[in-house]
């Protein structure tokens, strides 16, 4: 069975070709974004974290893009969000929100992204079960912050409790299904 990719090319090297121009590159990043901020309104209103989809659109995005180019799209969309464009959940943005009980979570994205791309580049994308542990690397990484964070706030027992417990099998079956996709992005070698 082969895919649409070779294994060492990321999304990016496909739709831009060397021939590409900045302006494409610039508008593939956008698409980024804009995809990141629409997976942060999709979201389940729990207290103080909200179930969104988000960390897998993370985690996707780096997969798909690269670890460089995944990070940097993930670091436009958090200075979108500080730079006061609503892309956060529920709309929200400002600097007051990467500095809140959920802003640990925000932060983390970016090493998630670059750690989960380069993972896939160097082989975790050849099938769904290296996707997913690639997967759950990068969103424990997430979460490794976001706990941090918000254990400052409401304490480290409390932060388990309401910033984990309720998001596993959640954050399973997202992950399986970015598992599936990134796979078909990349051609078995």
């Amino acid at each position: 069975m082969s895919y649409s990719l070779p294994l060492s090319t990321t999304l990016q090297n496909v739709v831009l070709t060397n021939e590409d121009s900045t302006l494409r590159k610039i508008i593939l990043g956008l698409a980024g974004v804009l995809v990141l901020a629409f997976a942060s309104q999709i979201s389940v209103p729990l207290k103080p974290v909200p179930l969104t989809f988000q960390s897998a659109t993370v985690i996707m995005l780096g997969m798909a893009y690269g670890p460089r180019y995944g990070a940097y799209i993930v670091l436009t969309y958090l200075v979108a969000g500080i730079c006061c464009m609503p892309v956060f959940v529920d709309f929200s943005a400002g600097p007051h929100v990467l500095v809140g009980p959920t802003g640990g979570y925000l932060i983390g994205f970016v090493p998630a992204a670059f750690i989960s791309g380069y993972l896939a580049k160097i082989g975790f994308a050849k099938n769904i079960f290296l996707s997913f542990i690639a997967a759950c690397l990068g969103v424990t990484v997430i979460f490794a912050f976001g706990l941090s964070q918000l254990s400052q706030f409401v304490g480290w027992q409390n932060a388990v409790t309401v910033g984990l417990l309720p998001f596993v099998a959640s954050e399973l079956m997202k992950l399986v299904a970015v598992s599936i996709m990134i796979p078909r992005l990349w051609t078995k070698s």
